[in-house]
């Protein structure tokens, strides 16, 4: 049974066929670079620090000795530092201490001799801390001699042939130094270029064994990804087409399997959920509709037509025009030309028609205020949201109430929420049947006379803007009941 790489593998085995010939190919490199680099700067801070003495040593060596061997400067004092010599330091020599300089220059030799691998260098070398040595004997005896003046004259001669001609030789041991150092030079740009030369073929044959190995597994590698996920595609738009029973042939058995399976359960999901809205619309507009209904109610219809009836009877042209009026504005804004949304401007033409209408007929016992800050004047509403809850304080409070009442509207801001409040002074409701009101909302069960027109708008809004916004309920028995409504803030 042939066994099955997964996808996570396969992709690290490309990497890894990617990154690991890189990675040897390129640390290579840089160990052979920095190899080279160190030699080169090596040699070329030794010839640096050679040539160095080359100009200066023979010249200031002698010309300090010269000056003790005179007895110009002490060579006590020249041990203690080296002196600047002249009355005007424009134009003073600076005398060096030759012990100083002698001290100097082994130290700098003898770290040399510890880098350098040429043999004909390091002869050199070991010549120039031999002069050194016998430089350092020559000055010894000349320091000894100098508190007898009777042997002026013998140090006079051994720095003329003495210091003149150990100084002369180091001169010399360091430019035959200078000149293997450079042929040592020479010879390692000839080593960095066959070895830059071998590298790059070395990194070209590398190179094209990794394009190889890299094309052959990015192929399959990529084959394994694509092939399953077009056959995805192709079943997303069947479900775009609204085909949901199409199960794509997926011909993995990887990681992609798994996202198959997850696409799967996602496509009944969404079968369901499509199934779930059809339901839920459906439902939304038997809602509106019903409510629509109810708005156009043959009882207020008839009722109003009689009482303009009524009016021009009586002869109140105006009160006829006004009423007739209201009556139109308030169809006008039931029907709104099929529109689920209104601006909370027709919203309040709405209810001002309405309670303008029953002002008429129960102007005995109704009184009302609205007042909605015009600020939110511009933002949409679901319509038909206030009207049904005026209706059912006035049926269900004002009208059941001895004396006359009074119904508010009240609209505002709460941050990103628009809140409205129907208030009135009826009859109100005691704990018990406030607490059945809001039992039969939550269980949507209720009859034609009995908080129908509540449980229609708390639907409405809960299906329109969701489950955190909708109807708040507050009353006391003989004191009135207060109505929130809460939407969001929409244009």
């Amino acid at each position: 049974m042939k066994r099955s790489i997964s996808l996570k593998k396969r992709l690290f085995i490309l990497s890894f066929s990617i990154i690991v010939p890189l990675l040897i190919m390129v640390i290579s490199v840089l160990v052979l670079l920095r190899g080279f680099t160190e030699s080169y700067s090596q040699i070329v801070t030794n010839i640096t620090e050679a040539n160095e003495y080359n100009v200066n040593f023979e010249k200031e060596m002698n010309y300090a000795v010269y000056r003790v061997v005179i007895g110009s400067i002490s060579l006590d004092d020249l041990k203690e530092g080296d002196i600047l010599d002249g009355k005007d330091v424009r134009y003073a020599t600076l005398v060096k201490n030759p012990y100083g300089m002698i001290d100097d220059a082994r130290e700098h030799f003898e770290s040399m001799r510890e880098t350098v691998t040429a043999d004909d260098s390091t002869f050199q070398i070991k010549g120039i801390l031999s002069c050194l040595n016998t430089l350092e004997n020559v000055l010894m005896k000349i320091e000894k001699n100098l508190g007898t003046p009777s042997n002026y004259s013998d140090n006079q001669s051994m720095w003329e042939n003495d210091v003149h001609g150990v100084t002369s030789l180091i001169q010399n041991y360091i430019q035959k130094y200078i000149y293997y150092e450079t042929l040592s030079l020479e010879r390692l740009k000839n080593t960095i270029e066959q070895e830059t030369a071998q590298a790059i073929s070395i990194s070209i044959l590398l190179l094209v064994g990794i394009v190889g190995i890299v094309f052959w597994t990015s192929r399959r590698t990529i084959r394994s990804v694509t092939v399953p996920i077009n056959a995805l595609c192709d079943a997303a738009r069947q479900m775009e087409k609204g085909d949901f029973s199409a199960e794509p042939p997926i011909p993995s058995d990887d990681e992609i399997q798994i996202l198959v399976h997850r696409f799967d359960r996602m496509r009944y999901k969404i079968a369901n959920l499509v199934e779930d809205i059809k339901t839920e619309q459906m439902k939304l507009k038997d809602t509106e509709l019903k409510l629509l209904q109810e708005q156009i109610n043959p009882h207020f219809l008839y009722n109003t037509l009689d009482t303009i009836v009524w009016l021009a009877e009586d002869g109140q042209d105006k009160e006829v025009i006004a009423m007739t009026t209201s009556l139109s504005e308030f169809f006008r804004t039931v029907l709104s030309g099929g529109r689920d949304y209104i601006t909370i401007r027709e919203e309040e033409t709405h209810i001002q028609s309405y309670l303008n209408i029953q002002h008429f007929r129960y102007e005995d016992i109704l009184d009302y205020e609205i007042s909605i800050d015009e600020s939110l004047y511009g933002y949409s509403i679901l319509k038909l949201t206030l009207q049904p809850l005026v209706e059912n304080a006035l049926y269900h409070g004002i009208k059941n109430k001895r004396g006359k009442g009074i119904i508010n509207i009240n609209g505002f801001e709460d941050g990103d929420d628009i809140v409205f409040e129907v208030c009135d002074n009826g009859i109100g409701m005691t704990e018990e049947e406030l607490i059945s009101l809001r039992q039969k909302i939550k269980q949507k069960s209720s009859n034609e006379n009995s908080g129908f027109g509540l449980i229609n708008v708390e639907e409405r809004i809960r299906m329109n803007y969701g489950y955190r916004y909708g109807l708040e309920f507050e009353s006391r028995k003989g004191e009135g009941t207060k109505v929130t409504v809460r939407i969001p803030k929409k244009n």
